[in-house]
């Protein structure tokens, strides 16, 4: 919602000024002063003063530090068509800093009839040279606000068509080629899993493929794969009429992986990273598959078909055998999957799972200084036995109705061929909130794994 902008008028009264309240700083002592103040007085983490003349700014709002960066206290601040001044020095995480403010500033208001928000200006102030920190927390502030932006985005707006032209803009990147594969070009591929769900839909699905090469040199290649179920009614297996709504959200997971891809590009990482989307919406129609279909994956796999619901494994199967072939040797999937996971976690924390623990710590151990939860959900032979089927080699769905996260994640192995390193990530409780929208959870997570 900000322009950018990086100058600092002291006389340009449309201001908010942030500060901390570290009184050792010349600017902040100047300031606590002219509005006769002392640290002392500050009884709250967040201060929120109004000047009265007294300075140049008509509002100043003080901050404990280890407090500032929370992002639902921060967007209940700001009116955001104000222009906002940081005095960043005094700061330790500029770009944090710049990151929070950007990303609260977002709202999603490109339907509403009125109240439309004006855009401010963010700029700064500092004694030290911190231009790249501050580029660094406008990047991801901006890609995770393109991300909520997707992801709230209705499907009679962004189906899989509007969503790879979304994706060929990437194109403006460097180090970047983007490929969309239209219907025949996947009928081609043999994608049957993929190409099962789009069936019942009156628009055809997109394959798309982003691939940022930020290492020549190097062999390795991290492959992104977004859910990209872009509006999902579960089929055949109809959705209740309070499970429907909100199912525009069902493409989170490739909104996070554009939103990744983005900062990656756009930040110039020195890996090479792929990301895939199956993009598709789940309907009924008059070729709609059914309960009791049979498909064949790319792989060869037959699938046979318990729930038309349980679709986003469906398509991240061929998703997972393409990544593979385009030469992946690491694995990420991300996807709004399950009801179990939500039962499971709630909203406090995301589900993960992998086939190797080593690569699965290293992910933990991002999201641990992002701060963005996740905990570890288990895969067994028990779970792998639920998809035994007599008709096909698999089914969709488990035969009881329990532990179903960690039986879609035991499908989702299947299709991960020679044990390449694999995590599979459940945002299906995180990634949208009925109240605020999108999130862009794990947008910054994944791209600094990538990193």
């Amino acid at each position: 919602m900000f322009k950018r902008q990086v100058e600092f008028n002291l006389n340009e009264e449309t201001k908010i000024c942030v500060i901390t309240n570290n009184m050792d700083n010349d600017l902040v002592k100047n300031v606590f002063n002219g509005l006769g103040l002392t640290k002392e007085e500050l009884e709250n983490d967040i201060e929120v003063i109004n000047t009265l003349g007294k300075l140049s700014m008509k509002k100043v709002v003080i901050v404990k530090e280890d407090k500032v960066l929370e992002k639902d206290k921060l967007s209940k601040l700001f009116d955001f068509k104000e222009d906002l001044l940081v005095l960043v020095d005094t700061f330790s995480d500029v770009k944090l800093l710049f990151e929070v403010l950007v990303d609260s500033s977002y709202r999603f208001l490109e339907f509403k009839s009125k109240g439309k928000l004006s855009v401010g200006s963010l700029s700064y102030f500092s004694n030290k040279d911190i231009e790249k920190e501050v580029n660094e927390g406008l990047v991801y502030g901006e890609a995770i606000n393109n991300t909520k932006e997707l992801v709230n985005k209705p499907y009679n707006y962004l189906n899989a068509i509007d969503l790879a032209e979304y994706a060929l803009g990437f194109k403006r990147f460097n180090n970047v080629e983007v490929t969309v594969y239209d219907k025949k070009q996947i009928e081609a591929m043999k994608m049957g899993a993929f190409l099962g769900v789009n069936k019942g839909s009156l628009e055809e699905p997109r394959l798309i493929h982003i691939r940022y090469t930020g290492d020549k040199e190097s062999k390795e290649i991290i492959s992104l794969i977004g859910k990209g179920v872009m509006y999902d009614t579960g089929g055949y297996s109809l959705k209740t009429g309070n499970g429907m709504p909100n199912m525009k959200c069902d493409m989170a997971g490739a909104a996070t992986v554009l939103g990744a891809i983005e900062v990656i590009a756009r930040l110039g990482f020195k890996k090479n990273v792929d990301m895939i989307i199956a993009a598709t919406d789940n309907r009924i129609g008059d070729g709609a598959i059914v309960p009791d279909d049979i498909l064949t994956a790319a792989n060869g796999m037959t699938i046979e078909i318990i729930s038309t619901d349980a679709e986003g494994r469906l398509t991240l199967a061929d998703a997972l055998w393409f990544a593979q072939i385009k030469g992946a040797t690491k694995l990420v999937d991300i996807a709004t999957l399950t009801g179990a996971i939500v039962a499971a976690l709630g909203k406090e924390y995301t589900g993960v799972f992998t086939n190797d623990q080593e690569y699965l710590n290293s992910l933990i151990s991002v999201s641990e200084k992002t701060k963005e939860k996740l905990w570890q959900m288990p895969i067994s032979e028990g779970y792998r036995k639920e998809l035994k089927s007599f008709a096909a080699d698999m089914r969709n769905t488990g035969t009881s109705r329990t532990a179903g996260a960690s039986v879609a994640a035991a499908f989702l192995e299947k299709f991960v061929e020679d044990n390449r390193p694999w995590i599979h990530i459940d945002i299906a409780a995180t990634a949208f909130d009925e109240k605020k929208g999108g999130s862009g959870v794990l947008v910054k997570t994944l791209a600094e794994f990538c990193k």
